[in-house]
């Protein structure tokens, strides 16, 4: 009898895994499903929360100075416009001089493609026509392998066009409704849990803050960086070619690649000498260097705290369902996550196992008076 009672408990558990395991797969499934579908939404209300979080404290620091809130939002968005718009400005001034350059440059390309086409039949006995039939060749095979991602880069162009008109409403009410959706969230839940999910938001809130403020001031010293080093090299548009460098380095892994190509090209084509043309690549090989041991830990810290593999599959999965967007947002928005998942202790070893500790931390909760305490761990002390 002991033994019949004993084998209905073992098969209500295996029973209970597989279905805890089935509700896993299937709620994964619907999540990915709806990132999918919903992805001209998704991405960007996901570009509005993070700046919301971003201008959270400046339209709180205007609120308790008296301003009406909305006001302080309006204003909050005015802030993050002038920055935005001087970025722009100056992009767009030196395209503009770029673009007047153009004919010297393309007369300068066709230069160096004859004398390589030269070297090329000296050393090699290849004939000019040879290596034209073969350039048409590649060129064609090119175009339709590029094909796609030239079109997810159009794509995403257009994403950000649209979401530039969309983005200061998003922020708006968000910022705005944010004690309604606070209440919202806290009546959905069980009240003893109130004070324990303003905390998690707040850390959330701070997590987003930190990674965004960091990352601003990452490009800020890349780009001075590189600009210098341009500039020392000689290298014409040093400035536009160092800032253009530092803003595709948001871009993870490929940004860095693409961004050092231009200013190799751009010297290879204004420069007598190739010399100056790899010390622009080793300009961004050191700045780069500086950036992943040096630059990055200091500013963005561990703001983010998820180990290299949990980002490298947030990179490849946020490309797959959001393209060139996903890749960039998926990182902060699995830091977010490892915040949420650390908070619950059901869901505690996901955040470990995305996280870079070597052991579960002491879980935090939070009092009334929103003061955290430290939860004691049971199987540690086993």
């Amino acid at each position: 009898m002991y033994l019949a009672s004993k084998m209905e408990k073992d098969k209500m558990i295996t029973d209970n895994s597989a279905y805890r395991t089935t509700a896993y797969l299937l709620s994964f499934g619907i999540i990915i499903t709806i990132l999918v579908i919903a992805r001209s939404f998704l991405i960007p209300m996901t570009i509005a929360v993070l700046f919301s979080f971003l201008l959270l404290p400046i339209s709180i620091f205007l609120e308790n100075k008296g301003l009406p809130r909305e006001l302080a939002i309006i204003l909050s968005l005015l802030v993050s416009f002038v920055v935005i718009g001087a970025l722009v400005t100056f992009l767009y001034f030196e395209i503009m001089i770029f673009v007047d350059d153009f004919p010297a440059l393309k007369e300068k390309l066709n230069e160096k493609l004859i004398d390589f086409q030269r070297y090329i039949y000296r050393n090699f006995n290849v004939s000019r026509w040879e290596q034209k039939q073969w350039y048409k060749e590649q060129s064609g095979k090119f175009m339709t392998y590029s094909g796609t991602y030239i079109t997810n880069f159009f794509s995403f162009t257009g994403e950000i066009v649209a979401t530039l008109f969309l983005l200061p409403i998003y922020i708006f009410f968000l910022t705005y409704y944010r004690d309604k959706i606070k209440k919202f969230i806290c009546r959905i839940t069980p009240q003893t849990q109130d004070s324990h999910l303003i905390g998690v938001l707040r850390k959330t809130a701070k997590v987003s803050q930190k990674y965004i403020k960091g990352l601003l001031i990452d490009i800020s010293i890349l780009a001075v960086l590189n600009s210098t080093g341009f500039l020392i090299l000689g290298i014409e548009h040093a400035i536009f070619l160092g800032v253009l460098a530092a803003i595709l380095n948001l871009i993870p892994y490929i940004g860095v690649l693409i961004g050092s190509i231009f200013p190799f090209l751009f010297a290879i084509l204004t420069e007598d000498s190739t010399s100056v043309a790899f010390g622009a690549i080793g300009v961004c090989i050191v700045v780069q260097f500086l950036d992943n041991n040096f630059i990055t830990p200091k500013v963005v810290g561990s703001s983010v705290s998820i180990n290299p593999l949990s980002t490298l599959i947030a990179i490849l999965i946020g490309g797959m369902l959001w393209g060139i967007a996903g890749m960039m947002l998926f990182i902060p928005l699995l830091g977010m996550l490892k915040v949420i998942l650390d908070s619950f202790e059901s869901t505690r070893p996901f955040g470990f196992l995305i996280g870079e500790e070597d052991d579960l931390r002491p879980m935090v909760k939070f009092t009334k008076r929103r003061e955290p305490v430290v939860v004691k761990e049971v199987q540690a002390e086993k």
